[in-house]
Protein backbone atom coordinates (compact mmCIF):
# COMPACT_ATOMS: atom_id res chain seq x y z
CA UNK A 1 0.00 0.00 0.00
CA UNK A 2 1.81 2.70 -1.14
CA UNK A 3 -0.81 5.53 0.48
CA UNK A 4 0.82 4.80 3.79
CA UNK A 5 4.31 7.04 4.49
CA UNK A 6 6.14 7.24 8.17
CA UNK A 7 6.80 10.25 10.13
CA UNK A 8 8.89 10.30 13.50
CA UNK A 9 7.66 11.98 16.59
CA UNK A 10 10.05 14.12 17.56
CA UNK A 11 11.23 12.39 20.70
CA UNK A 12 14.97 12.17 21.09
CA UNK A 13 18.23 12.51 23.17
CA UNK A 14 22.01 12.22 22.60
CA UNK A 15 25.51 11.16 24.39
CA UNK A 16 27.16 14.93 24.23
CA UNK A 17 30.57 16.05 26.35
CA UNK A 18 28.01 17.38 28.79
CA UNK A 19 26.51 14.17 29.44
CA UNK A 20 22.73 13.36 27.95
CA UNK A 21 21.14 16.40 26.02
CA UNK A 22 18.21 16.72 23.89
CA UNK A 23 19.53 17.40 20.17
CA UNK A 24 17.70 20.86 19.71
CA UNK A 25 20.60 22.83 22.11
CA UNK A 26 22.86 22.88 19.10
CA UNK A 27 22.59 22.59 15.62
CA UNK A 28 25.70 20.03 14.69
CA UNK A 29 23.01 17.63 17.32
CA UNK A 30 20.09 18.52 15.21
CA UNK A 31 21.65 17.39 12.13
CA UNK A 32 23.04 14.33 13.46
CA UNK A 33 19.48 13.23 14.66
CA UNK A 34 17.32 14.34 11.32
CA UNK A 35 20.00 12.48 9.16
CA UNK A 36 19.72 9.29 11.38
CA UNK A 37 16.12 9.42 11.10
CA UNK A 38 15.84 10.36 7.50
CA UNK A 39 18.98 7.31 6.95
CA UNK A 40 16.04 5.06 8.07
CA UNK A 41 13.69 6.36 5.43
CA UNK A 42 11.36 8.34 7.52
CA UNK A 43 9.37 10.83 5.05
CA UNK A 44 7.91 13.01 7.66
CA UNK A 45 8.96 14.71 11.12
CA UNK A 46 5.96 15.14 13.94
CA UNK A 47 7.24 17.49 16.53
CA UNK A 48 5.93 20.02 19.10
CA UNK A 49 4.55 23.12 18.10
CA UNK A 50 6.48 25.23 20.57
CA UNK A 51 9.32 23.94 18.57
CA UNK A 52 8.66 25.66 15.94
CA UNK A 53 10.62 29.02 16.75
CA UNK A 54 13.55 27.34 17.74
CA UNK A 55 14.25 25.19 14.50
CA UNK A 56 13.17 28.15 12.77
CA UNK A 57 16.25 30.40 14.53
CA UNK A 58 18.13 27.10 14.13
CA UNK A 59 18.37 26.17 10.82
CA UNK A 60 17.85 29.67 8.73
CA UNK A 61 15.30 32.04 10.23
CA UNK A 62 11.89 30.68 9.18
CA UNK A 63 10.14 27.70 9.29
CA UNK A 64 10.11 27.16 5.68
CA UNK A 65 14.06 27.02 6.01
CA UNK A 66 13.77 23.80 8.73
CA UNK A 67 11.34 22.30 6.03
CA UNK A 68 13.75 23.18 3.16
CA UNK A 69 17.01 21.42 5.43
CA UNK A 70 14.37 18.60 5.51
CA UNK A 71 14.31 18.61 2.45
CA UNK A 72 17.71 18.75 1.51
CA UNK A 73 18.87 15.73 3.69
CA UNK A 74 15.90 13.43 1.94
CA UNK A 75 12.58 13.78 3.96
CA UNK A 76 9.75 15.36 2.78
CA UNK A 77 8.57 18.15 5.23
CA UNK A 78 7.26 18.60 9.03
CA UNK A 79 3.80 16.52 8.89
CA UNK A 80 2.10 17.14 12.48
CA UNK A 81 2.56 19.48 14.64
CA UNK A 82 1.56 18.49 18.80
CA UNK A 83 0.02 21.11 20.79
CA UNK A 84 -0.98 19.74 24.17
CA UNK A 85 -1.60 21.94 27.57
CA UNK A 86 -1.23 19.99 30.74
CA UNK A 87 -3.78 22.24 33.06
CA UNK A 88 -1.46 23.35 36.35
CA UNK A 89 -2.84 26.85 35.31
CA UNK A 90 -6.72 27.20 34.70
CA UNK A 91 -6.10 29.39 31.74
CA UNK A 92 -5.40 26.13 30.13
CA UNK A 93 -8.42 23.96 30.92
CA UNK A 94 -10.40 23.13 27.89
CA UNK A 95 -13.39 22.34 29.91
CA UNK A 96 -13.59 25.65 31.00
CA UNK A 97 -15.31 27.59 28.19
CA UNK A 98 -13.88 31.14 30.14
CA UNK A 99 -10.05 29.65 28.38
CA UNK A 100 -11.14 29.28 24.45
CA UNK A 101 -10.87 32.52 23.10
CA UNK A 102 -7.65 33.06 24.12
CA UNK A 103 -6.52 28.92 23.30
CA UNK A 104 -8.16 29.89 20.36
CA UNK A 105 -5.37 32.40 19.65
CA UNK A 106 -2.35 29.95 20.75
CA UNK A 107 -3.74 27.77 17.76
CA UNK A 108 -3.58 30.80 15.60
CA UNK A 109 -0.33 31.93 16.42
CA UNK A 110 0.90 28.49 15.80
CA UNK A 111 -0.82 27.77 12.65
CA UNK A 112 0.60 31.28 11.53
CA UNK A 113 4.06 29.88 12.54
CA UNK A 114 4.01 26.89 9.95
CA UNK A 115 2.05 29.11 7.26
CA UNK A 116 3.29 27.86 3.98
CA UNK A 117 4.85 24.87 4.87
CA UNK A 118 3.57 20.94 4.65
CA UNK A 119 2.00 20.65 7.92
CA UNK A 120 -1.40 18.45 7.49
CA UNK A 121 -2.36 18.33 11.11
CA UNK A 122 -2.17 19.54 14.62
CA UNK A 123 -2.14 16.58 16.96
CA UNK A 124 -4.01 18.21 20.26
CA UNK A 125 -4.75 16.73 23.55
CA UNK A 126 -8.45 17.70 23.97
CA UNK A 127 -8.09 16.98 27.84
CA UNK A 128 -5.59 18.46 30.41
CA UNK A 129 -4.25 16.15 33.00
CA UNK A 130 -6.87 14.07 34.64
CA UNK A 131 -5.83 15.86 38.15
CA UNK A 132 -6.81 19.36 36.84
CA UNK A 133 -10.04 18.10 35.19
CA UNK A 134 -11.63 15.93 37.62
CA UNK A 135 -14.31 14.67 38.13
CA UNK A 136 -15.30 14.35 34.31
CA UNK A 137 -18.90 14.81 33.72
CA UNK A 138 -21.02 15.12 30.68
CA UNK A 139 -21.23 19.43 30.75
CA UNK A 140 -16.99 19.27 30.79
CA UNK A 141 -17.38 16.90 27.97
CA UNK A 142 -19.64 19.06 26.02
CA UNK A 143 -16.99 22.07 26.67
CA UNK A 144 -14.11 20.31 25.28
CA UNK A 145 -16.25 19.02 22.23
CA UNK A 146 -17.17 22.59 21.74
CA UNK A 147 -13.39 24.06 21.62
CA UNK A 148 -12.33 21.28 19.19
CA UNK A 149 -15.09 22.30 17.11
CA UNK A 150 -14.56 25.61 17.03
CA UNK A 151 -10.46 25.20 16.64
CA UNK A 152 -11.14 22.38 14.15
CA UNK A 153 -13.05 24.33 11.75
CA UNK A 154 -10.61 28.00 12.27
CA UNK A 155 -7.48 25.33 11.27
CA UNK A 156 -9.26 23.71 8.55
CA UNK A 157 -10.91 26.94 6.81
CA UNK A 158 -7.97 29.04 7.39
CA UNK A 159 -5.09 26.68 6.80
CA UNK A 160 -5.78 23.64 5.57
CA UNK A 161 -4.81 22.09 8.89
CA UNK A 162 -6.51 18.62 9.90
CA UNK A 163 -7.39 18.88 14.13
CA UNK A 164 -6.26 15.46 15.29
CA UNK A 165 -7.45 14.38 18.63
CA UNK A 166 -4.94 12.67 20.66
CA UNK A 167 -6.01 10.83 24.18
CA UNK A 168 -3.27 9.92 27.21
CA UNK A 169 -4.01 7.96 29.68
CA UNK A 170 -3.55 10.05 32.35
CA UNK A 171 -5.77 12.64 30.58
CA UNK A 172 -9.26 14.00 31.42
CA UNK A 173 -10.57 11.44 28.32
CA UNK A 174 -9.14 8.40 28.94
CA UNK A 175 -11.83 6.20 29.27
CA UNK A 176 -13.97 4.26 26.17
CA UNK A 177 -17.25 6.31 27.40
CA UNK A 178 -15.74 9.86 27.57
CA UNK A 179 -13.90 8.99 24.39
CA UNK A 180 -17.40 7.66 22.95
CA UNK A 181 -19.38 11.06 23.88
CA UNK A 182 -16.30 13.06 22.89
CA UNK A 183 -16.87 12.21 19.21
CA UNK A 184 -20.64 12.00 19.32
CA UNK A 185 -20.75 15.75 20.19
CA UNK A 186 -17.57 16.87 17.77
CA UNK A 187 -18.50 17.74 13.92
CA UNK A 188 -16.88 14.70 12.41
CA UNK A 189 -16.19 17.64 9.56
CA UNK A 190 -13.53 19.00 11.49
CA UNK A 191 -12.19 17.10 14.28
CA UNK A 192 -10.36 14.05 13.62
CA UNK A 193 -9.02 11.07 15.57
CA UNK A 194 -5.16 10.30 16.37
CA UNK A 195 -4.50 6.67 17.48
CA UNK A 196 -2.16 6.36 20.23
CA UNK A 197 -1.75 2.58 20.37
CA UNK A 198 -0.04 2.25 23.97
CA UNK A 199 -1.79 5.06 25.70
CA UNK A 200 -5.27 3.18 25.17
CA UNK A 201 -3.94 0.22 26.18
CA UNK A 202 -2.79 1.51 29.00
CA UNK A 203 -5.95 3.17 30.08
CA UNK A 204 -7.72 0.09 29.13
CA UNK A 205 -9.07 0.79 25.92
CA UNK A 206 -8.52 -1.48 22.62
CA UNK A 207 -7.31 0.19 19.80
CA UNK A 208 -8.02 -1.28 17.16
CA UNK A 209 -11.82 -1.74 18.28
CA UNK A 210 -11.63 2.34 18.57
CA UNK A 211 -9.84 2.55 15.27
CA UNK A 212 -12.39 0.29 13.83
CA UNK A 213 -14.91 2.73 15.26
CA UNK A 214 -13.40 5.86 13.92
CA UNK A 215 -11.88 5.11 11.29
CA UNK A 216 -13.72 7.53 8.89
CA UNK A 217 -12.40 9.79 11.07
CA UNK A 218 -8.55 8.82 11.57
CA UNK A 219 -5.85 11.28 10.67
CA UNK A 220 -2.39 9.38 12.09
CA UNK A 221 -1.43 7.19 14.67
CA UNK A 222 1.69 6.74 16.91
CA UNK A 223 3.18 3.42 16.99
CA UNK A 224 4.32 2.70 20.31
CA UNK A 225 3.92 -0.19 22.92
CA UNK A 226 3.62 -0.93 26.43
CA UNK A 227 3.37 -3.50 29.35
CA UNK A 228 1.81 -2.17 31.74
CA UNK A 229 -1.75 -0.99 32.37
CA UNK A 230 -3.50 1.59 34.79
CA UNK A 231 -6.22 2.04 36.59
CA UNK A 232 -4.62 4.40 39.34
CA UNK A 233 -1.66 6.15 38.73
CA UNK A 234 -3.22 8.51 36.28
CA UNK A 235 -4.28 10.71 38.56
CA UNK A 236 -0.57 11.77 39.79
CA UNK A 237 0.41 15.31 39.39
CA UNK A 238 2.55 16.55 37.42
CA UNK A 239 3.76 14.30 35.89
CA UNK A 240 2.86 10.23 35.63
CA UNK A 241 4.92 9.11 32.76
CA UNK A 242 7.94 9.70 34.91
CA UNK A 243 6.96 9.83 38.90
CA UNK A 244 4.99 6.25 39.42
CA UNK A 245 7.72 4.35 41.86
CA UNK A 246 7.07 0.70 40.03
CA UNK A 247 7.06 1.15 36.36
CA UNK A 248 10.27 2.51 35.42
CA UNK A 249 9.14 2.62 31.74
CA UNK A 250 5.39 3.21 30.15
CA UNK A 251 7.09 3.04 26.61
CA UNK A 252 8.75 0.79 24.24
CA UNK A 253 9.41 0.89 20.72
CA UNK A 254 7.38 -1.54 18.56
CA UNK A 255 8.54 -4.38 17.92
CA UNK A 256 10.73 -4.66 21.49
CA UNK A 257 8.33 -7.95 22.00
CA UNK A 258 6.69 -8.65 25.41
CA UNK A 259 4.51 -5.61 24.77
CA UNK A 260 0.39 -5.68 25.16
CA UNK A 261 -0.06 -3.83 21.59
CA UNK A 262 -1.72 -5.99 18.94
CA UNK A 263 0.42 -4.42 16.28
CA UNK A 264 -0.34 -7.29 13.08
CA UNK A 265 -4.22 -6.83 14.29
CA UNK A 266 -3.57 -3.09 14.00
CA UNK A 267 -2.32 -3.49 10.27
CA UNK A 268 -4.99 -5.96 9.16
CA UNK A 269 -7.49 -2.97 10.78
CA UNK A 270 -5.64 -0.64 8.84
CA UNK A 271 -6.09 -2.36 5.50
CA UNK A 272 -9.60 -3.60 5.61
CA UNK A 273 -10.22 0.30 6.04
CA UNK A 274 -7.84 1.55 3.19
CA UNK A 275 -6.42 4.15 5.07
CA UNK A 276 -4.32 6.57 3.38
CA UNK A 277 -2.15 8.81 5.49
CA UNK A 278 1.10 9.46 7.55
CA UNK A 279 2.19 7.31 10.35
CA UNK A 280 3.89 7.83 13.01
CA UNK A 281 6.87 5.60 15.09
CA UNK A 282 6.80 7.16 18.96
CA UNK A 283 8.93 6.12 21.56
CA UNK A 284 9.19 8.86 24.37
CA UNK A 285 11.62 8.29 27.06
CA UNK A 286 13.24 5.73 25.12
CA UNK A 287 16.36 6.29 27.56
CA UNK A 288 15.38 4.77 30.16
CA UNK A 289 16.83 1.38 31.25
CA UNK A 290 20.05 2.12 29.60
CA UNK A 291 18.68 2.08 26.01
CA UNK A 292 19.10 4.86 23.65
CA UNK A 293 16.71 6.29 20.65
CA UNK A 294 18.71 5.46 18.05
CA UNK A 295 18.28 1.87 18.67
CA UNK A 296 14.87 2.02 19.55
CA UNK A 297 13.68 3.85 16.12
CA UNK A 298 15.90 1.63 14.30
CA UNK A 299 14.14 -1.91 15.54
CA UNK A 300 10.38 0.07 15.36
CA UNK A 301 11.37 0.49 11.24
CA UNK A 302 12.74 -2.89 10.76
CA UNK A 303 9.79 -4.20 12.54
CA UNK A 304 7.23 -2.27 10.67
CA UNK A 305 9.29 -2.99 7.04
CA UNK A 306 9.76 -6.67 7.91
CA UNK A 307 6.45 -7.39 9.89
CA UNK A 308 4.14 -4.85 9.58
CA UNK A 309 4.09 -3.69 6.09
CA UNK A 310 3.87 -7.23 4.46
CA UNK A 311 0.44 -7.55 6.09
CA UNK A 312 -0.75 -4.23 4.00
CA UNK A 313 0.84 -6.07 0.85
CA UNK A 314 -1.53 -9.64 1.51
CA UNK A 315 -4.07 -10.26 -0.76
CA UNK A 316 -7.29 -10.08 0.29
Amino acid sequence: MNNIKYSYMDHWEIITPQGLSKPNVRRSYMERYLKQIAALGFQGLDMFAFSIPMYARMFGGSFKDFEKYLQDIGMEKVSGLFNCYIGEHPSERFHDPATHDALLGNFRMFCEMAKGTGVETMIFMPAVSYCYAMPITDDKIHHMADFCNKAGKMLMEDYGIHLSCHHEFWSGLREKWAIDKFYEWTDPKYVFFFCDTAQHVISGVDPVALYNQLADRTWGFHLKDTRNTDDTYYRIPPDTELMVPDVPRWFYEAGSGKGLVDFPALYRAIKKNNYSGWISVEHDKADIEGKSFADCTAVSKWYIENVLDPILKEEK
